[in-house]
């Protein structure tokens, strides 16, 4: 089962990438997908599970999130969503069979 971690939108990851580094390392330029090479930086550090994506919330379409996770990225029925805000604590739900139009349902 693969586990999707819905961010927020790519503006705010690189904006929040930038002032950590901009106070950690003052003065030195970061490049432009600053927020992208530390994640993969990252994922391969942790040696995080292959089946684990992280999506931006502008990647994905307006409106339901599990249809949109189906749709735009494979997920699955008993995949794990994570839902992380930088305003709320983080919300993490399975996805459950599709319904009969076919879009999955959230549990």
């Amino acid at each position: 089962m693969a586990t999707f971690y819905v961010l927020p939108p790519r503006e705010c990851l690189e904006r929040a990438v930038t002032d950590l580094f901009a106070k950690l390392l003052p003065g030195l330029p970061l490049p432009v997908d600053a927020w992208g090479l530390l994640a993969d930086q990252l994922g391969a550090a942790g040696g995080w599970n292959p089946d684990v994506f992280l999506v931006p919330r502008d990647e994905l379409a307006d409106g339901d999130t599990a249809g949109a996770l189906a749709d735009g990225y494979g997920a699955e029925a008993g995949d794990r969503v994570v839902e992380v805000s930088l305003a709320r604590p983080s919300r993490a739900w399975a996805l459950q069979q599709p319904d009969v139009s076919g879009a999955a349902v959230a549990r």
